[in-house]
Formats: C-alpha cells, structure tokens, sequence
C-alpha cells in the first residue's frame, strides 16, 4: 500500500490552519462620554479623566494590544480648552473629532 498519499494529505490538513487567511484586525471603539464620565454629572473632572483613561489601557493591554502613541496621548489641560478644571461634551467632542481624521493606510 503507498503510504505517500496519506501522509501528505495528513500534512496538509495539520499545516491549513496554520496558514489560513487570518482576519482583519479590529480597532478598539472610540470612548465615549460616559466613559469617562463615571459619576453621571455632565463633566469629566481631572480624576475621572485619569481613572478612565487607565482603565482602558489596562484593559487594552491585558488583551495583547500594542500601547503605541501612550507617549504623544493628549493630557487632560490639553482637552480642557477654557481651563475650567472640567471637560464639558462640547471639548470631548472636540478631542474626539481631532482623532477620527482618516488615516493613510487604516481601514474605515
């Protein structure tokens, strides 16, 4: 009996997995306002902003995802554009609408 025809149809069913198409990678959504909002009051305050924003990365990085950019992130006196001490929905969206210009080579 040829022995060749089985086993090269037994390494061809073990190496198909491996060399399958893998899927397009997926990016995290956007936050929202809420999310940052913790407390429900309609503005998000330094520590809110701190908490929430260590959150997501902490969660992001427990499911293998690259940190890239953490260094150029914006910081919270950065979204905050009348210095109030609080991020209001219209600044938030103002962060928010400055990170969802189309990138060169990223999916939409």
């Amino acid at each position: 009996m040829n022995i060749a025809l089985p086993l090269a149809l037994a390494l061809l069913l073990a190496v198909a997995p491996a060399t399958a198409q893998q899927p397009a990678p997926t990016f995290p959504a956007m936050a929202s306002f809420a999310d940052f909002d913790t407390n429900g009051d309609g503005s998000i305050t330094e520590q809110e902003f701190v908490e929430a924003r260590n959150k997501r990365i902490a969660e992001r990085a427990g499911q293998g995802r690259p940190m890239r950019g953490l260094s150029q992130a914006e910081e919270f006196k950065d979204i905050d554009a009348d210095g109030d001490g609080r991020i209001s929905r219209e600044e938030f969206a103002a962060h928010q609408s400055r990170h969802t210009q189309p990138r060169p080579g990223y999916p939409r």
